[in-house]
């Protein structure tokens, strides 16, 4: 039937085969968007433990202790390793407090340092 049009089989595979990658790559897209929205969350959350961390010395009357304290605290339904060290500054009037918080499932620390006022 010379008076039909169609595509040929060759056609169809080539827009196939096309398809195909671009459906592949938008899958690749999709697997970095939820590991990347997961990180961000983690993060998001280990950043919210360290500020309260932060908030909870700089609220407290007392001068914090000298040293390095560990303890363990649940936030958002995760538990994290809160470590804070307790350093003196040049000034004999601040204390230097660094917090690092890990969430104990795994996954990268974050840092937070802050000055408290020692009154003497």
């Amino acid at each position: 039937m010379a008076g039909q049009r169609g595509f040929t089989l060759i056609e169809m595979l080539v827009a196939l085969s096309v398809f195909s990658i671009a459906a592949l790559a938008l899958l690749r897209i999709d697997a970095y968007a939820v590991s990347t929205a997961a990180n961000l969350q983690e993060n998001g959350l280990a950043r919210l433990v360290a500020a309260n961390e932060a908030a909870l010395i700089a609220s407290d009357p007392a001068a914090p202790v000298r040293g390095q304290s560990a303890r363990q605290v649940v936030n958002g339904g995760q538990s994290f390793a809160v470590v804070t060290d307790v350093a003196p500054t040049p000034d004999p009037r601040f204390r230097a407090v660094t917090i690092t918080v890990r969430p104990l499932a795994g996954g990268p620390s974050r840092r937070l340092v802050t000055v408290k006022r020692v009154d003497r």
